[in-house]
């Protein structure tokens, strides 16, 4: 029973009359016009818009007030893995004091069974990383309702059956039914407090399917009313405001937290997350100094050796995107994203874009001499020509693969006008008595001054350069 008293029609897994009916038609209108000629506003951070709306009026329809839904929200979330702020689509809070967090989630356009595994593991981590924050007693009373809605475009590559990809032994099975079966184990599990799975095909008069009533739109948002009505109930009772909820998620055992996370890859991410607390932060920026510096001096004795390949220092670079300094936010997953090259290391930048970092041995030669002057060498050149044709690659292919692997992957990643770094050589394994290394890095900025797109360092610039980032960091830290 809907909460307007309507009742909803089950006839093998369609509902007629769902109120998702439109929204999920307009949903697919929107899809298509972006391949279309015409030009129709489309949210791309936000593809399931229509299906947002859905979802907040029924749980206005359901009792909770328009002023405390908020879409697009950031959720802070001190304590959590990577303690920054994790955005949602529908954010339901009260005077800054989170009550319940949906995500909506969209699998559609081919690449059914190749994706599977990616959406899962998002879901997954979702719920892990605010379950991470509100595992302390103090506070598990008051984590946000959880909710996922997904929806799955109907098509034969989801709705037929198929062997699962290294598990040849076990029964084929639709995506379709994996799905359900995957978000009855997170619903049961707890795992997330409400689900609600809808499948429809790309039509213009597309029905809405719920495989599960359990799974289903009148089960979610009866939750989820249920579940916030026990948070609110709850933080009244402890007289509780979102400043004093921060500080709860934030105390823990800090100096053992400090010495965990410092391992971390993602430690921008967590100091951001328990900034608030000083006694946190203090543990946290020991630790991650005392552990990079460790790193660094790993990096500086690995590239002073000749015998040093690209894959060795690729590997313990890792995704310690830190290393290259602080406008970059991590380091690309899919290292071939452009069709026919594989890159070393692909930065991600703050604004999104790529910055492709190109490693070359530590032995190759930098400079050598022609006629009266030091020019750089043939390595170099050809590192260089490396470099270009990449971005050569992202200037022609960047467009359509960046629509692509948004529609696709959900990835959302800028993969026009990329630039790159070569880094090659170290001065010291260079030089001789027939050239210095002032003159080796004087030939290197020469060269440099007439690149575009394309700069060139050496090894001994890396290391020096995050070395001393790493000093200032320290700095500022003991004048606290």
């Amino acid at each position: 029973m809907r909460q307007d008293g309507a009742v909803d029609q089950h006839c093998g897994g369609v509902v007629t009359g769902h109120p998702a009916e439109e929204a999920v038609r307009k949903f697919w209108r929107n899809k298509n016009d972006q391949f279309s000629a015409r030009a129709v506003p489309i949210n791309r951070r936000n593809p399931g818009g229509p299906i947002v709306k859905v979802v907040v009026d029924e749980l206005i329809r359901g009792g909770v007030e328009p002023s405390s839904i908020h879409t697009e929200a950031q959720l802070q979330m001190p304590g959590s893995y990577h303690g920054s702020s994790q955005r949602w689509d529908i954010l339901v809070s009260d005077d800054g004091f989170p009550i319940a967090a949906i995500e909506i989630t969209t699998q559609t356009g081919g690449a059914f069974r190749q994706n599977l595994r990616n959406r899962m593991n998002d879901i997954l981590a979702q719920s892990a990383n605010v379950a991470r924050a509100y595992e302390h007693p103090t506070v598990r009373a008051f984590r946000p309702a959880l909710g996922q809605v997904f929806l799955l475009e109907e098509a034969d590559q989801s709705t037929t059956a198929r062997q699962r990809q290294n598990l040849r032994d076990s029964e084929p099975i639709s995506v379709l039914d994996e799905l359900t079966a995957f978000f009855r184990r997170l619903h049961r599990d707890g795992q997330y407090d409400a689900v609600w799975y809808l499948t429809a095909r790309n039509s213009p008069d597309a029905v809405v399917g719920e495989p599960d009533p359990e799974l289903g739109l009148t089960a979610f948002v009866n939750t989820m009313v249920k579940r916030i009505e026990e948070i609110r109930d709850a933080r009244q009772r402890g007289d509780l405001s979102a400043a004093d909820l921060t500080e709860l998620l934030a105390q823990r055992d800090d100096m053992q937290f400090g010495r965990e996370i410092a391992e971390r890859e993602d430690i921008a991410g967590v100091v951001a997350g328990i900034s608030s607390v000083d006694t946190g932060r203090a543990a946290v920026d020991l630790d991650v100094i005392q552990r990079r510096r460790q790193i660094l001096a790993e990096l500086r004795q690995l590239v002073l050796d000749p015998a040093t390949t690209e894959l060795e220092i690729q590997k313990l670079i890792g995704k310690r995107y830190w290393i290259f300094g602080g406008q970059y936010i991590g380091v690309l997953e899919k290292r071939d994203i452009i069709s026919l090259d594989e890159h070393d290391i692909p930065l991600i930048c703050a604004d999104r874009s790529i910055h492709v970092i190109e490693l070359k041995r530590p032995k190759n030669k930098l400079v050598r001499k022609h006629r009266n002057h030091q020019i750089v060498s043939n390595d170099v050149h050809e590192a260089v020509a490396q470099c270009m044709n990449y971005l050569r690659g992202f200037d022609e292919l960047g467009a359509s693969h960046q629509t692509y692997y948004h529609n696709e992957l959900g990835l959302d990643y800028d993969l026009r006008r990329a630039k790159g770094t070569v880094i090659i050589g170290h001065p010291e394994l260079t030089a001789s008595d027939e050239v210095t290394r002032e003159q080796v890095e004087q030939t290197i900025r020469s060269y440099n001054a007439h690149l575009s797109r394309v700069q060139v360092i050496t090894f001994a610039d890396l290391v020096d350069s995050a070395e001393r980032a790493l000093a200032f960091e320290a700095e500022e830290h003991s004048e606290r």
